[in-house]
């Protein structure tokens, strides 16, 4: 019996073509599910709540034909679920064994706290901040001077971070309940040899326990956050140029968090300090899609399915 693979969202408009507002990446998202229907999946997109009859039940179910979306009439039980989703309602614990990625996963990379207590070790210098007195108490171990970045601990897209002096720092208002963690600067204005001359962010992204793809964003003129949203450049790295000093960083990293998650697809977000010294930022576990400019966006559709299969099987 053919397996059933469902790519779920939150919320999106269900119809013929549910991509079809997706411009450089419509085509790619396409070739997922038409790579998938080749490898003997039968491929669905759902969106809204699951049934209550089951965690991987779902009542909305579009169907992929070769060419178009088409509505299931009835519910469907998938075999595995491609989690696009981006909320915490989302698998539930009892939905993660078959779900890329399970919630305990999505938990971790959703609170920067909690990825440093994780993998602190490949982290600057880092402290979780509650409230301003913690603030104020952390930049004590730092220089008047030196920069320092401070971030909300479930932000996202750069929304929220100030990058300063420790001086102006201690200026920031921190909102009751909210948690931030205090960074140390650091500094990418070097580059990263044979990528890129001056400050920078490197995505790196692995599936199935490979790493697929990887690109780098630059800041625009003035700022250093390399975010798209904040208005960053993004280029394509080609795997085979990412120096080797990084791969033995990121595969120390990636063991770590495969066997502990079951082979997550996430990316690890990274920047080289005086061109030699790689310092995780952050981990992702919503991956952006691949545009079909990228070379590597094969390899980041077969990984994924490969993964997918895996957990269908199980």
């Amino acid at each position: 019996m053919r397996k059933k693979i469902v790519m779920y969202f939150h919320r999106r408009k269900m119809e013929k073509d549910p991509f079809s507002t997706f411009d450089a990446k419509r085509s790619v998202y396409h070739d997922f599910f038409k790579q998938g229907l080749a490898e003997g999946f039968d491929m669905y997109i759902a969106s809204g709540k699951t049934d209550a009859t089951g965690p991987l039940v779902f009542n909305n179910a579009y169907r992929y034909n070769g060419i178009f979306f088409e509505p299931e009439t009835e519910s469907i039980e998938a075999d595995a679920v491609f989690d696009r989703s981006g909320g915490m309602s989302f698998p539930t614990e009892d939905a993660g064994s078959k779900t890329l990625n399970n919630i305990h996963f999505k938990r971790l990379c959703n609170n920067k706290n909690a990825t440093q207590e994780f993998i602190g070790d490949f982290m600057p210098k880092s402290s979780q901040i509650k409230d301003r007195a913690g603030l104020l108490r952390q930049l004590e171990s730092f220089s008047p001077s030196a920069l320092v970045v401070l971030k909300p601990a479930n932000g996202m897209c750069g929304n929220g971070i100030v990058i300063d002096r420790a001086e102006k720092i201690k200026q920031a208002d921190i909102p009751e309940g909210r948690e931030y963690i205090l960074q140390e600067f650091v500094d990418t204005s070097r580059g990263i040899p044979g990528i890129i001359d001056g400050h920078h962010d490197l995505r790196i992204v692995i599936a199935d326990g490979k790493i697929v793809l990887s690109h780098v964003r630059a800041p625009k003129e003035g700022s250093l956050l390399a975010n798209v949203a904040q208005g960053g450049s993004i280029k394509e790295v080609p795997l085979e140029n990412i120096p080797a000093f990084i791969i033995d960083r990121v595969k120390k990293i990636q063991e770590r968090i495969d066997e502990k998650f079951n082979r997550p697809v996430y990316s690890i977000d990274l920047g080289v300090q005086n061109g030699a010294e790689p310092f995780v930022f952050e981990l992702n576990d919503q991956i952006g899609f691949p545009s079909e400019k990228m070379k590597n966006s094969a390899v980041f559709i077969k990984s994924v399915l490969q993964s997918l299969g895996r957990l269908a099987d199980v």
